[in-house]
């Protein structure tokens, strides 16, 4: 099935550049911004909901489905709207619908149930067998087309850089971006193509997020949470779960690099996104921002080398 998108893997082509303001704001060197909140709907799911859509046109479908908190639903509409095919967007019914005027408008029809989001994508899945959709929502049995997606942020880093950094910095939610990216830059070192595999800075919500979880306490297989223990929040929604579907990858990926796994509370995402629309003039989410607060938390009293790329993955609304 994977030659059916040997030819759509996509370019992506987000700009990474060096972060000087932030260096010297935050007294710390090299840090490169990754900012996928260029991207057509502002969210590094564009890399993914492209190829789904495509994937399911060549494969007979004529609906593609998802649960999200948003960004995803968004994207997946996007696309589905632009190459002509029908999109179910699914989202809990207690959660902002910042996007939602989006998936709308994009012609998607919107499903809101009152379930929290791992269960939503239960439901979704079961729904899609019902009726014959295609189903793009993380862990579903097309979710292997992610990992083919966010392979291609490593590559971009690689060819923009010249070489592999030290250190890649990403949110964590399902953990599907970071594995994906971690996969990429595997392949990359097992062929020859760069010396060495960055460590992996994986950050989250404080409030609830298996990876950080299960990293923090030592654990090597992911531990699911307890639902009611878990705080969501508007800021935190893209970050927040019980049960992060790629998390025993991504969770793989950060022991294997080295890596580490950081809770960043809400007030502190909301700093430093406002600290990165001062001093590099981006707008991006709370949850993004993240990335930058565990790299700060990491690096600040560290004499390390390299360089540090920090993965934005969507831009402010």
């Amino acid at each position: 099935m994977e030659q059916l998108l040997e030819e759509e893997k996509p370019p992506g082509l987000t700009p990474l550049f060096r972060a000087v303001n932030i260096e010297k704001a935050l007294s710390l060197k090299n840090i490169f911004f990754k900012y996928e909140g260029s991207s057509l709907t502002g969210t590094q799911k564009d890399r993914i909901s492209r190829l789904h859509v495509k994937r399911a046109i060549q494969m007979g479908y004529d609906t593609i489905s998802v649960a999200t908190c948003g960004n995803y639903g968004a994207s997946v509409a996007y696309f589905a709207s632009q190459m002509g095919i029908r999109a179910v967007v699914a989202t809990p019914s207690f959660y902002t619908g910042a996007r939602n005027d989006e998936i709308y408008d994009s012609g998607a029809t919107l499903i809101k149930k009152d379930m929290k989001y791992e269960d939503l994508v239960d439901y979704i899945k079961d729904k899609s067998v019902e009726e014959n959709w295609y189903d793009c929502s993380p862990g579903s049995i097309n979710s292997w087309v992610d990992s083919m997606g966010y392979e291609s942020i490593a590559y971009e880093i690689v060819n923009q850089m010249g070489h592999s950094p030290a250190y890649v910095a990403c949110p964590l939610g399902n953990g599907t971006t970071i594995a994906g990216i971690y996969s990429g830059f595997k392949k990359m070192y097992r062929s020859g193509k760069i010396n060495s595999i960055p460590r992996l800075i994986g950050s989250s919500t404080s409030l609830g997020n298996p990876i950080v979880y299960s990293w923090k306490h030592g654990y090597r297989k992911i531990q699911e949470l307890e639902p009611a223990r878990i705080v969501e929040t508007e800021v935190n929604e893209p970050l927040v779960s019980f049960r992060s579907l790629d998390g025993q990858k991504a969770l793989n990926a950060i022991y294997e690099s080295r890596g580490v796994a950081i809770g960043i509370n809400d007030q502190e995402m909301v700093k430093f996104s406002r600290l990165i629309a001062n001093m590099q003039s981006l707008q991006v989410l709370p949850a993004s921002a993240s990335a930058l607060s565990a790299t700060y938390r990491l690096l600040r009293n560290r004499n390390y080398n390299g360089d540090v790329a920090v993965i934005l993955t969507g831009r402010g609304h």
